[in-house]
């Protein structure tokens, strides 16, 4: 099975952003369960932003698991210089950081906000 493409240029639509938890040491979950954790486990943190429409994955960096996904956020959008129309992410992105990147390179944010939040003073 080959499976070769081009990447897409252009505007892009809408970017969905996320990221998720990857194990790079440690015992398996099975064994932790039973018989407790004995060592430290390591994780890293892989921070995707994906052309909805195409499923290209755009921009994606690996962090430390101590950075939040909002920390992120500026340096994963930095990454293309492609138009793009507008941004959805889940709650974790609601701060002041995300939606000024996003100001700043003239994306309409889809991020629900964070519970008990108040109004961002511009």
């Amino acid at each position: 099975m080959s499976v070769s493409k081009t990447p897409t240029r252009g505007e892009i639509a809408h970017l969905v952003i996320d990221s998720t938890g990857l194990k790079v040491f440690g015992e398996g979950e099975w064994k932790v369960k039973k018989h407790g954790q004995e060592r430290r486990r390591i994780w890293r943190k892989l921070h995707l932003a994906v052309d909805s429409n195409t499923h290209e994955i755009i921009c994606a960096d690996l962090s430390l698991n101590n950075v939040t996904d909002s920390e992120a956020f500026p340096g994963l959008i930095r990454q293309t210089h492609r138009k793009i129309r507008a941004a959805a992410a889940d709650g974790a992105y609601d701060t002041r950081l995300c939606h000024d990147e996003l100001r700043r390179k003239k994306i309409s944010a889809l991020i629900p906000p964070r519970k008990r939040c108040g109004l961002l003073a511009r």
